[in-house]
C-alpha cells in the first residue's frame, strides 16, 4: 500500500511538545508557502517521516491555505518502503531540479545502511546552503553528522545511538540527553514523538502560538516539553529502573505525587531503609527522593498553571506543595521564576482553537 503524504493523517496521541522559546522568530510573510523537502530511502522509520509532515499538513488546514508544501526526495525519485512495510510517494530525486526552505532527514533502521552512502553525504551538502532550516529528526542526525554538516555544532540523535554517535562523529558537539537541540540552521531531535515537537515548534516561530495550539489540539498532542529536557525522562527512568522496589514505589508516587512522601515511608513502602533508599535513587535517577518527588510535584504544578485558571493556592494544594510559599520556593529554586511568572510566560488556558 503507498500513501501521500500530503494525504496521510495520524490520529495518534503523543508525547508534550517543546518550549518554543528554544527557537528563533522567523519573519512571517503573509501567506508565504513554505516548502518542506523530506529525505526518503528504504526502511526509513514511518513515524519520523508522518509525525513532521502530519504537523504540517494540519496546519494548512487550520490556517485555510497552503502555508508548507511537502515532499518526499529520494535516490531514484522512486517509491520507498518504510520501516513498517507500508509505502511512501517520492516526488523528486537527488538529480534534481530541488530546494527547499525546510529539509528534515529522518531516521530508522535504514540509516546504518546510508552512512556510508557517498552520493547521499554529497546530496546533503550540496542541498545545505540552500535551505533555511536543516532538521535532523531521531537518528537522522547521524546521517547529517555523516556529511559534516554538524561538525563543532550542538546535535542529539536518539537514546540507543549514542555510543554510534561519540565513536563515528567525535567533531559533533553531541548532547545526548536532550530531546532537541538548535545551532544556527540546523536542528535536532531524539527520539520519534520530540520530531513532531521539533516541527510544532517550527510551526509556532512561522506562524504564532495560537496557531500551533491549534494543530496540537487537532493533533491530540499535549503541551509542552522544554528543548532542553531528559529525553531520558524521569518516568522512563523510573519505569526501566534497574530496582524492581524502586519502580513499584515510583508506580505509587506517580499515582498520588500529592502524598506525604517523606523518605522514611518510602523506606518502608520499598522494604528497605533510608540510607540504602538514598543510595540507590541517586545510583537509578541521579537525585535524592525527596528531589524526585519535588520534580513530579513541580511537573504537576506546571501543568495546571499552563493548562488551567486554576489560582495559585488550589494549584499548590493539588500538586502536593500543600502551601503557596512551598510552591514559590520551588519554583525559583528549580526554575528560576515564580509560578505567577510562569503562568503569564507559558499558560495558555484562556485560548480557544
Amino acid at each position: 500500500m503507498t500513501f501521500s503524504l500530503c494525504s496521510f493523517q495520524l490520529t495518534q496521541a503523543y508525547a508534550p511538545w517543546l518550549m518554543s522559546e528554544m527557537i528563533p522568530n522567523i519573519q512571517n510573510q503573509t501567506n508565504r508557502v513554505h516548502s518542506v523537502l523530506m529525505l526518503g530511502f528504504e526502511d526509513v522509520l514511518l513515524m519520523d517521516v508522518a509525525g513532521p509532515a502530519q504537523v504540517f499538513a494540519s496546519t494548512n488546514k487550520i490556517l485555510g491555505w497552503t502555508a508548507y508544501a511537502i515532499s518526499i526526495v529520494t535516490k531514484d525519485g522512486n517509491d520507498i518502503q518504510t520501516d513498517t512495510g507500508l509505502s511512501l510517494t517520492a516526488q523528486a530525486s537527488f538529480a534534481g531540479p530541488h530546494g527547499a526552505d525546510t529539509f528534515v532527514v529522518p531516521g530508522g533502521p535504514g540509516v546504518d545502511q546510508r552512512l556510508t552512502d557517498a552520493l547521499l553525504r554529497e546530496f546533503l551538502t550540496e542541498i545545505e546552503p540552500d535551505t533555511e532550516r536543516f532538521v535532523s529528526i531521531c537518528s537522522g542526525s547521524l546521517l547529517t553528522a555523516s556529511a559534516g554538516l554538524l561538525d563543532n555544532k550542538k546535535a542529539t540523535t536518539h537514546w540507543e545511538r549514542v555510543d554510534l554517535a561519540l565513536q563515528q562523529f567525535p567533531k559533533v558537539e553531541w548532547h545526548l540527553d536532550e530531546i532537541f537541540t538548535h545551532d544556527g540552521k540546523f536542528y535536532c531531535s531524539a527520539g520519534v514523538t520530540a520530531g513532531i515537537d521539533l516541527a510544532l515548534s517550527l510551526v509556532e516561530a512561522d506562524h504564532g502560538w495560537r496557531v500551533a495550539l491549534s494543530v496540537a489540539r487537532e493533533m491530540v498532542v499535549f503541551m509542552k516539553r522544554q528543548g532542553g529536557q531528559s529525553q531520558y525522562s524521569a518516568p522512563l527512568k523510573a519505569q526501566a529502573a534497574t530496582s524492581k522496589r524502586l519502580g513499584e514505589l515510583y508506580s505509587h508516587i506517580e499515582q498520588d505525587p500529592t502524598a506525604l512522601w517523606g523518605v522514611k515511608k518510602m523506606a518502608e513502602l520499598a522494604g528497605t531503609t533510608e540510607r540504602t533508599m538514598h543510595r540507590e535513587f541517586r545510583h537509578e535517577f541521579g537525585k535524592t527522593p525527596s528531589h524526585f518527588v519535588e520534580d513530579r510535584r513541580l511537573a504537576l504544578a506546571r501543568s495546571y498553571l499552563e493548562g488551567s485558571m486554576k489560582s495559585i493556592k488550589e494549584v499548590a494544594y493539588l500538586s502536593g506543595f500543600t502551601t503557596e510559599q512551598k510552591m514559590r520556593r520551588s519554583f525559583v529554586r528549580r526554575l528560576g521564576v515564580l509560578p505567577t511568572e510562569y503562568r503569564d510566560r507559558f499558560g495558555k488556558a484562556d485560548i480557544r482553537a
